[in-house]
């Protein structure tokens, strides 16, 4: 009888361990997708291929929050109903934190979102793209992407790698998915990136 007991506490207080790790990393999950988890900074190397020259240069990525997931469904409800430009006056006065290449002046970021993965996080965020005054002269097609996509996959070991779209349409897929098409063929390429945590 005694050894049924203890076995049974044994059992019950692995229970409750198991259950509080469980516990914690919801909240964990939780407090991320509501950006509660500090400001995160990203730093490293950009280089554009595909062009007569690869040119390289550096980038800051500075996450003040992320995008809550209730307002991610309606952004892409919008999207997938009404299309791309509701879904950018949607947006609106979003600033959830800056994209900076090189000395220019960084972009406001308009949405970001993390999505969990088999080795860490992927991270996803859209910028207003500053368009030149000769594609809006020309009306070139270059207009119809009028957003800075950012990707970043930040594994579990800490090793951080990703993309960087200058020019980019978004259209809705299934669930909650947002589907971006980049305006020329190759996205540039982010590397030796390193994060720090404020």
């Amino acid at each position: 009888m005694k050894r049924t007991t203890t076995l049974t506490c044994l059992l019950l207080s692995i229970f409750c361990v198991a259950l509080a790790l469980i516990t914690l990393r919801q909240a964990n999950a939780q407090t991320t997708a509501k950006g509660k988890s500090g400001k995160e900074v990203y730093r490293g190397n950009i280089t554009y291929i595909g062009g007569p020259r690869t040119i390289t240069d550096f980038f800051t990525l500075t996450i003040n929050s992320y995008t809550p997931e209730n307002n991610i469904r309606r952004f892409t409800e919008i999207l997938r109903n009404e299309g791309q430009g509701d879904f950018w006056d949607a947006l609106g006065r979003e600033k959830r934190g800056t994209i900076q290449v090189g000395s220019n002046l960084g972009l406001d970021l308009k949405a970001v979102w993390v999505t969990q993965t088999e080795e860490g996080r992927k991270i996803s965020a859209l910028a207003e793209r500053w368009l030149g005054f000769g594609e809006l002269r020309r009306g070139s097609r270059s207009v119809d992407y009028p957003f800075t996509y950012v990707e970043l996959w930040v594994e579990e070991d800490g090793d951080v790698e990703g993309s960087l779209f200058p020019a980019a349409r978004v259209r809705a897929k299934s669930g909650n998915t947002i589907e971006i098409e980049n305006f020329g063929i190759y996205p540039a390429r982010l590397t030796n990136i390193k994060q720090r945590k404020k």
